[in-house]
């Protein structure tokens, strides 16, 4: 598989974010090995498995080697996790993502994190780019008062459906640029007007999104917009929409 890259300045910044979950209600799998419905048997770096059911797993991929294989990676955990029927999964990155990742991960529902945390009464494990570290938790020499939950207390069902909302407005926001350089390969010279018209949006939201498709060199000024600004779309966005029109057919 080849992905192809655009060349950017402009890095997005790697989610600060670390998802946490109770070391007593889910096994650490490292090495992961399991057959998919296709009879494929996929390889994860780790797995979280359930302690109560075996068959609710949440693969884990580390992301390494160059910009290509990274994006390689992200694609292949969808792939690989659709195949198995699953719908929860986790890359790691220990640098910050490309543009091209960052729409990627946003595509396929891949969220790009620094580490998964396990942790319960005694023990704190943490998986990162660098690998696992485990250690005594300092909750287990504090004794814990009883304390009443908070009604604005997030239970992890709560926090789930965050996620999954957080998600599907990343995804949301992700086939919106996508849109919109489809757009602008269409008619060549685009306006604020038609992408506001065509995909729906108000003018302050065409607006971003059309400067953040600047910024990213995916699109440019137009030179035959006369009064009004128009916009056309680059070389790199153009090689950015042949690869996601190759990768459609592994999306939901």
């Amino acid at each position: 598989m080849e992905v192809a890259e655009f060349s950017s300045k402009r890095k997005a910044p790697i989610s600060s974010d670390e998802i946490m979950f109770n070391l007593d209600d889910w096994e650490l799998e490292t090495n992961f090995s399991i057959m998919g419905s296709s009879k494929i048997i996929h390889q994860f770096d780790y797995a979280l498995v359930s302690a109560n059911d075996r068959s609710e797993i949440i693969p884990i991929a580390v992301l390494t080697g160059t910009k290509q294989e990274r994006m390689e990676a992200i694609v292949l955990l969808h792939l690989r996790t659709k195949d198995l029927s699953l719908t929860r999964k986790f890359a790691i990155s220990g640098s910050t993502v490309t543009p091209y990742e960052n729409f990627l991960s946003g595509m396929f529902s891949v969220p790009v994190i620094k580490a998964v945390v396990l942790a319960n009464d005694d023990k704190i494990v943490r998986i990162s780019y660098d690998g696992i570290n485990s250690k005594s938790s300092v909750i287990a020499e504090i004794p814990k008062p009883i304390t009443k939950k908070h009604e604005h207390e997030d239970t992890e069902s709560e926090i789930s459906m965050k996620d999954e909302i957080a998600m599907r407005h990343r995804r949301d926001h992700t086939m919106i640029m996508h849109d919109i350089l489809s757009l602008a390969r269409t008619y060549g010279d685009l306006g604020i007007t038609k992408i506001i018209y065509k995909c729906n949006l108000n003018y302050r939201s065409a607006l971003r999104a059309v400067n953040e498709l600047l910024d990213n060199k995916l699109l440019e000024i137009s030179d035959n917009g006369g009064a009004k600004q128009k916009y056309k779309i680059t070389t790199e966005g153009l090689s950015m929409l042949e690869e996601i029109r190759h990768f459609t057919f592994a999306r939901d």
